[in-house]
């Protein structure tokens, strides 16, 4: 049962009480009850008028009644200034403020709250958002020329024939020797390679046949067809290479040597570094850069999933996990904080007023009556039972005193 059903059940069994012990016989101690419950209903109504007149008028009285409504404005400036300058205060909240750990409260974020996954969504969310944004035309247009004049200052026709000398060297030489054989396996297995071999056999034999009916009968005899000739030929290449790749490459061989002698020669023609740079001035000038660059931005910047975002979420991991573990790191966040709030609030503590009297003036004076009736209701209704309990005792206690002394100086 509520408290205010209780106070009312009081108030009206104090009352019943009072109207039914009329009719009891005489004597001290039904006088003693009639007087008690007439004390507690004179109790409990007293009590009932004083929390009602601070929320209403009883009995439609309205002499120093209807509290609440007929000092809102002097109750709201008392409620704000209260709020603004002692609760809400400067001092009082920077003092709550200074007993928090900021850094161990922000570390337990990011460990036992999620608060990594979300520190990366928003990371994310936002860079996403900027790249998405960007202008990848106007962005190309600016960085076409400090790369097209970085480009034309790369040699280009002096680093291929330093790569040329360098693969002279041994090692090198074994390697690419080694691929050679690779590639040439597979070449000879091409059917364009045999295509061009058909013809070219082709085009020999009949040079060589000529007019001369004896050498075709010759190769015709022997079964020499351009097929046979080429399947001769290609196994010779097949077993050759075969034998190089099991045997490996014998160091001073002629194979090595040649190949050698051909990459330093061609590391020292002029020739080439002549063809190199006029390649690349021509290759710079056909090209169209800053179409080139826009369409990279765009395929690799922009998009849902693009390829630095993990490199974005593993630098944001490690900067946590720095956090996390470097004391001086949490010292001078939990510092900064603190001088950010403190300067912060006292910048901007003549706002909180403003704050705290639009969110009152939102209540009609109905809905504050009904608001702080709420809060306090259930104090207010142990008011008026007690008044009516506390009525009774005196009441009662009253009639003993009279009864007493009419009986010793009656």
């Amino acid at each position: 049962m509520q408290k205010k059903n209780k106070a009312d059940l009081a108030l009206g069994i104090s009352a019943a009480g009072f109207f039914c012990t009329f009719a009891l016989p005489e004597s001290f101690a039904f006088s003693m009850v009639h007087h008690g419950f007439l004390a507690a209903t004179i109790g409990g109504l007293a009590d009932w008028f004083a929390v009602t007149a601070i929320f209403r008028k009883p009995l439609g009285i309205s002499y120093r009644t209807d509290i609440l409504r007929r000092n809102r404005s002097r109750i709201m400036d008392a409620l704000v200034t209260y709020a603004s300058e002692d609760l809400l205060s400067t001092e009082n909240i920077m003092s709550v403020m200074e007993k928090q750990d900021m850094a161990q409260l922000m570390s337990a974020y990011f460990i036992h709250r999620g608060g990594r996954e979300r520190v990366r969504q928003v990371v994310d969310a936002v860079l996403l958002r900027i790249a998405n944004d960007l202008d990848t035309q106007r962005i190309a247009v600016e960085l076409t020329p400090p790369i097209q004049q970085g480009l034309s200052s790369l040699a280009f026709e002096d680093i291929l024939p330093e790569v040329l000398r360098l693969l002279t060297q041994k090692n090198h030489m074994e390697r690419l020797l080694n691929s050679l054989t690779l590639i040439g396996g597979q070449v000879v297995e091409s059917s364009a390679l045999q295509q061009v071999l058909r013809e070219h056999i082709r085009i020999l034999r009949e040079n060589y046949e000529k007019d001369s009916a004896g050498r075709a009968f010759v190769l015709a005899s022997m079964g020499l067809t351009d097929e046979k000739i080429m399947s001769i030929l290609l196994e010779r290449v097949k077993k050759q290479l075969a034998k190089i790749q099991q045997e490996g490459i014998q160091a001073d061989s002629d194979l090595q040597r040649g190949l050698s002698a051909m990459l330093y020669n061609l590391s020292q023609d002029e020739r080439l570094r002549e063809l190199l740079r006029d390649r690349k001035d021509k290759l710079l000038e056909q090209v169209d850069l800053t179409g080139l660059i826009a369409r990279w931005l765009e395929m690799n910047i922009k998009g849902e999933e693009p390829f630095w975002i993990p490199h974005v979420n593993a630098y944001v991991d490690k900067l946590i996990d720095c956090f996390i573990g470097s004391s001086d790191w949490q010292n001078r966040f939990d510092k900064g904080v603190k001088d950010f709030l403190r300067t912060e609030f006292s910048k901007h503590h003549v706002l909180i007023p403003g704050f705290i009297r639009e969110r009152l003036n939102e209540f009609s004076d109905d809905e504050l009556i009904a608001f702080v009736e709420g809060k306090v209701q259930d104090d207010l209704q142990m008011i008026r039972i007690n008044g009516s309990v506390v009525g009774a005792m005196v009441g009662m206690g009253l009639y003993v005193l009279i009864a007493l002394a009419e009986r010793m100086w009656g």
